[in-house]
């Protein structure tokens, strides 16, 4: 008897997240575990039932190393996502190739959940942002595709602290706060540190948000990944919707993979 189950696989540069969902769309569970220990989850996983579908994307492990993973539970057959091409987006990239696996799920979960105008800022090992706008087609309003203007890596927060650490001979290493520190000016190097790289950081987004918003005062602005929660977001934007999808990739594998066949 088949679950209904589908199993959508995140896996980043530092992190896996397993998202387990429901015949109708919920998802029911999410398993966050370090990259390192990837796999760890499947016991509890299987625990609630074995999946119908399974669909993997993986922008540091090769799809050997997840054959190895899930093949031993019983899991041999599953989508390998880094083949995937029909995006519901239209590109702008020179060489398409070259747009991350991370951010073509972003948007595609973005796009699932709303309509108009798109700005999404990852905030994980690296702050991204994509661009996506909503053409006007008055005759064919259903028919309008996002279309997809770029986007903006920088350094995440914990790169940041890195290095300053690395770079430097006196500074020394530490590990980001999730909380904004109280005092933009730090009174010890510790301080300093923080306030420097999480206001920087911030100053940054805030830069790249308020230029988008000046083409797009009316366009949605969605946040997304671990860091996101770091941040006063009302701070960063005054005005206009903002909301916080944490499983945003997750979503957007769900939204590709509808009509995969089962296993």
């Amino acid at each position: 008897m088949n679950s209904g189950l589908l199993w959508t696989v995140d896996a980043g540069n530092t992190l896996v997240k397993w998202g387990v969902w429901d015949e109708h769309g919920t998802l029911l569970q999410v398993w966050r575990e370090p990259l390192t220990r990837a796999g760890q989850a499947l016991p509890e996983l299987l625990a609630m039932g074995r999946p119908d579908r399974v669909v993997v994307a993986s922008v540091s492990l090769t799809r050997a190393h997840w054959d190895r993973i899930l093949a031993p539970h019983g899991v041999g057959h599953w989508l390998w996502m880094g083949d995937w091409k029909d995006w519901p987006f239209e590109g702008s990239y020179a060489r398409p190739e070259e747009l991350g696996l991370d951010r073509k799920l972003q948007m595609a979960g973005a796009i699932a959940k709303h309509r108009g105008n798109l700005l999404i800022l990852a905030l994980g090992t690296c702050l991204t942002a994509d661009r996506l706008d909503l053409p006007d087609q008055p005759q064919a309003p259903d028919q309008r595709r996002h279309r997809h203007l770029g986007g903006l890596i920088a350094p995440g927060l914990a790169m940041r602290f890195r290095a300053l650490h690395d770079y430097t001979a006196a500074l020394p290493s530490l590990a980001h706060h999730p909380l904004p520190p109280p005092d933009p000016w730090g009174q010890s190097t510790e301080a300093a540190i923080r306030s420097g790289a999480h206001g920087g950081m911030q100053a940054e987004i805030k830069a790249w948000v308020n230029t988008w918003a000046d083409e797009c005062p009316h366009g949605i602005l969605i946040t997304c990944g671990g860091d996101a929660m770091s941040f006063d977001w009302t701070q960063i934007r005054g005005e206009g919707p903002i909301f916080a999808e944490p499983d945003l990739a997750l979503f957007g594998l769900w939204s590709l993979t509808q009509n995969l066949p089962l296993l």
